[in-house]
């Protein structure tokens, strides 16, 4: 009899509530978060949805966030010497994994000044590097796993570029330039620009150095290496 009695009590309240006005949120206001089907007004329906979950527990946690492993860029070789051959040709980019385990970089990216993404089946060991380039044939076949990039290139005066996990997060960034304090020896000299500390800040200056062989060390450990 008691949930006959709420049945018919929700009735009335629901035929009031049916034909009394109901209100838009407030123009340039947040969105109300009491408005469960979007539609402006906070009505019949949203009290109805509320209704209908009457009763179930709430005690669980939110999912916790993905944390992805750290792979960072440890080489850049942006724009290679004449004496080398052309960018075209020998450009490179190359990724470090400095932790003990292999990470899937299958649908991984790589954003901002490239438009890359990593295919399935990719990865890179535990330790290990991966080179990233838009001439494969150049650094294919030397012992460590090659990438194509696609279309475009790095640019020679500097740029910002991401390294993307498959959900979007930036896992890390480096914005390097051929100006200010940055080495300009990897700007058209020969050397790459490599990095010297791995727990440096990738975006100062301090953390990178021309490296000292001529088209860097790609897909090995740098010339230059401090950690």
């Amino acid at each position: 009899m008691r949930y006959l009695a709420f049945f018919f009590l929700l009735s009335s309240i629901s035929v009031e509530l049916y034909s009394a006005p109901t209100f838009p949120w407030p123009p340039g206001s947040e969105a109300c978060t009491s408005d469960l089907n979007d539609d402006g007004v906070v009505g019949l329906t949203d009290l109805l949805e509320v209704l209908s979950h009457f009763g179930e527990p709430c005690d669980s946690e939110p999912p916790e966030p993905q944390v992805w492993p750290l792979i960072q860029f440890s080489e850049l070789h942006y724009n290679p010497g004449t004496d080398q051959g052309s960018d075209a040709v020998y450009e490179f980019l190359e990724l470090h994994n400095p932790t003990e385990s292999a990470v899937d970089l299958g649908g991984w990216s790589i954003t901002e000044g490239l438009d890359m993404n990593f295919p399935k089946g990719a990865s890179i060991s535990a330790g290990g590097y991966v080179v990233v380039t838009t001439a494969p044939i150049t650094y294919s076949g030397l012992g460590y796993p090659v990438y194509d990039w696609g279309t475009g290139g790095l640019n020679n005066s500097g740029e910002l570029l991401a390294l993307r996990a498959p959900d979007g997060t930036v896992v890390e960034s480096v914005e390097y330039s051929d100006s200010g304090d940055w080495d300009t020896a990897p700007d058209g000299q020969g050397p790459s620009l490599e990095r010297l500390f791995l727990n440096g800040d990738p975006f100062d200056p301090a953390t990178w150095s021309a490296s000292i062989a001529t088209g860097g060390t790609p897909g090995s450990i740098n010339s230059l290496w401090l950690d």
